[in-house]
């Protein structure tokens, strides 16, 4: 099959593509002009430069694919809500249109977990699930589920085959930027108070994962349907458990309140306006704490998926993260990695310095 990838240069878009071409698919990666490329280093797939609001160039990006795997969108809990609504809805329902017009048979939408909602419960929810308005929730969850409702019309409208993938909390590399997902890890090994939530916890899944999925999708997916892409369901105990064990700490330590949570992302907010970098943390993130995004794949496991646990996803993120410049040396150097993380690392040699 002949596959374009937008947002190929991110996160789960370049794992998409290494999947696909791994796979025997003949990919596209789309990317924007002055995109960061790294990911994408040594991918078997041809290269097309476009902005998706560009038509004649993107009609050259997606000329002759029969499947569109549209990964491009903005995660970040803090972007403004037209920011927002613009990358995710209003940008999504062109590039179907225009799939359409360039004859792409089927698109696999990247949307989010979150548009199935949470609950205060430690219960499991599924694809029947939806997010209840809610004036305290991230902007982000209220961009994402407009854009699955938009892509669900006009695939119904213009007869486009549409799929929908529900990635969880992704973790893992590699990656020029720092997500959410991965933003967490971090926020938690910086923390020297390694503070966790008594209550509450995610889904972890690892990009390699979620990236076959969207091949999945793309070949067996049923049209209008979505499909939640995950792993395994842990407390946020757990999860920092799991962390402190591999990188040979201790924790977590404390446990955190509403309150201290929406001053601790108050502070990371600042420092990282006044360093113009993207916060750990913000207080939109904040406001999630205590609830559970515990959610069940059974749906996309009835197609053959089979995901990693959550250990195993946390052991190839760290292998990453433990090497990449997104945690400090300081902090590299007090780390005592488990012989699994040691294993998942892939190093690339360079030259010495003169």
């Amino acid at each position: 099959m002949r596959i374009a990838v937008t947002g190929a240069n991110g996160l789960i878009g370049a794992q998409v593509v290494r999947s696909a071409a791994r796979q025997g698919h003949q990919v596209t990666a789309v990317v924007r002009p002055a995109s960061d490329r790294r990911g994408l280093a040594g991918a078997d797939a041809a290269l097309a430069e476009t902005e998706l609001d560009d038509q004649a160039t993107l009609a050259n990006a997606l000329a002759g694919a029969q499947a569109l795997i549209h990964c491009a969108g903005l995660f970040s809990y803090a972007a403004a809500p037209g920011e927002l609504a613009e990358a995710n809805v209003a940008g999504t329902a062109a590039l179907l249109k225009c799939a359409r017009l360039l004859g792409v048979e089927r698109v696999v939408v990247t949307s989010s977990s979150v548009t199935c909602g949470s609950s205060l419960l430690p219960e499991t929810r599924s694809e029947v699930d939806r997010s209840a308005p809610d004036d305290s929730r991230p902007e982000y969850f209220a961009s994402k589920l407009s854009q699955e409702e938009t892509a669900r019309h006009i695939g119904a409208d213009i007869g486009l085959d549409v799929v929908i993938a529900c990635p969880t909390a992704v973790v893992g590399g590699p990656d020029w930027r720092l997500t959410p997902s991965n933003a967490l890890i971090v926020g938690y090994l910086l923390n020297p108070l390694r503070t966790t939530s008594p209550a509450g916890g995610c889904n972890v899944v690892s990009v390699r994962d979620v990236a076959d999925a969207h091949v999945l999708l793309a070949e067996k997916g049923t049209p209008g349907e979505r499909y939640l892409v995950g792993g395994e369901n842990v407390t946020w105990q757990h999860f920092h458990e799991l962390l402190s064990e591999l990188t040979g700490g201790t924790g977590p330590r404390t446990f955190a309140t509403h309150t201290s949570a929406y001053l601790a992302a108050s502070a990371l907010e600042l420092a990282a306006k006044l360093t113009e970098t993207t916060p750990l943390m913000t207080r939109a993130e904040a406001a999630t704490m205590g609830q559970y995004y515990w959610y069940s794949s059974d749906k996309l496991a009835r197609l053959g998926y089979q995901p990693r646990s959550a250990r195993r996803a946390l052991v190839e993120a760290l292998g990453w993260l433990s090497t990449s410049p997104h945690v400090p040396r300081f902090a590299r150097s007090t780390f005592r990695l488990d012989p699994s993380v040691l294993e998942a690392r892939e190093l690339t040699p360079r030259p010495l310095a003169d």
